[in-house]
Formats: C-alpha cells, structure tokens, sequence
C-alpha cells in the first residue's frame, strides 16, 4: 500500500491526514492563528501514532491554494522540505478541488463550485463537473460583483467560506450552500489518484497558487 502524508493549510483549518496500509488517519482543527506553530508536531504524532517513519513515505501531498497567503506557503514549504529530504515526490492538488472533492465524495455531486473569501471584495472560485471522475475544472480570481448565476442550476453545490459574499445571488437559484474549509482527508483521497496515475512533480516544482483573474489550472 502507498503511504501518503497530506498536508492542508491554505484556510483557518489546519488540516493533516495519512494513508498506510490498510487505513487512513487524519486531523482536523479550526485554528484561526499560524498553524505552524502545530503543525510539526501534528504530523510528528500523527506518523508515531501510526508506527511509521519518514523514511517509509512514498510521497507527500499539500494543498497548494489559493487561500491564505501564508497558509499556502506554509503546506507547500513544509511538503517541499520533506520530499528534498526524503528523496521521494509531491503531489500539487487545489485547494478548491479539495472542497469539491468531498461533496463529489460524500453526495455525488456532479457539479461544484467552491467560493473563497480573497478579501478585498473578490472572490476565489473553482468550478468543478463530474462524471465518475473529475473531468473538467477552471479557477479563477474575481470581484463580487462579476460572479453570475446564470450558468449554474438547482443541482449545483456551493461550499466555502466566499458563499457568504455573494449569497443574495446564491439565493435567487435556491442554491445548495455550504460553509466549509478544505479537509486533508479529501486531499489524500485526490492525492491518491493523482499518484496512482503518476501525476507526480518534484519538489523544486511545488509551488503555491494565487489566482490572479486569469485562469489556472483548466483541465
């Protein structure tokens, strides 16, 4: 089995998890303060609680945002220092696929649009569609202002905490809106595949994302 360490800092959530053998454990906490005063010792315990060491890693797995600036930094710092040392790869995932991935997961949503709060007055969103797997996704940085509803339906999710900005619109669809923070459990579970398929990169290549109205990571 793969033994995946995935790290998820980019929200108010300092969020760990870990997949060995046949089981996968994870933490998950709202710590509105810099969660790198937590985070090595979490993962510390969270590896000995396991009975793994570092060395037994096959990959480590972060979050790369967008999100909080130093939040992002910290997940993609930390994963990067870990695969250097250990000589293993990274996994870059979204941190708005993230959220998509565990309303796909738990609701089978078939369309996802995670909204986060960018501050002054714009909005980081990714729109997400489903089959059995994810098979189309864009993300993009905009004012409040410009967010539309006339793409979406009554079948779309909403999660995040950016919903809030744009909620008087949300509410002409009757929107499925949801207040969540990306969970590294569901990262894990978009890490996995990723590995599986060998979407890998070095660790010089994990970087942070911050959108900046232009589009990334289309796909």
């Amino acid at each position: 089995m793969t033994n995946i360490l995935a790290i998820e800092t980019s929200s108010d959530a300092c969020s760990l998890a870990l997949s060995s053998g046949f089981k996968d454990s994870s933490f998950h906490e709202i710590i509105p303060k810099p969660h790198s005063e937590k985070l090595f010792l979490l993962i510390e315990e969270m590896m000995s609680s396991r009975g793994l060491t570092f060395l037994e890693l096959d990959a480590i797995a972060a979050g790369c945002g967008p999100g909080s600036f130093t939040g992002v930094r910290l997940a993609c710092s930390v994963a990067q220092g870990l695969s250097y040392s250990l000589e293993i790869p990274s996994i870059q995932v979204s941190s708005l696929e993230v959220m998509a991935e565990h309303f796909h997961k738990k609701y089978l949503a078939k369309e996802v649009v995670a909204i986060v709060n960018a501050h002054m007055n714009q909005i980081y969103i990714g729109h997400f569609i489903y089959n059995e797997e994810l098979s189309s996704s864009t993300e993009v940085a905009i004012n409040t202002e410009e967010f539309t509803i006339s793409d979406f339906s009554l079948d779309t999710y909403f999660v995040g905490n950016g919903c809030e900005l744009v909620k008087t619109k949300l509410e002409k669809i009757k929107s499925k809106i949801y207040e969540h923070y990306p969970n590294a459990i569901d990262l894990l579970t978009v890490a996995r595949k990723k590995f599986n398929k060998g979407e890998v990169v070095s660790p010089e290549n994990l970087l942070p994302v911050y959108l900046s109205g232009e589009e990334h990571w289309k796909k």
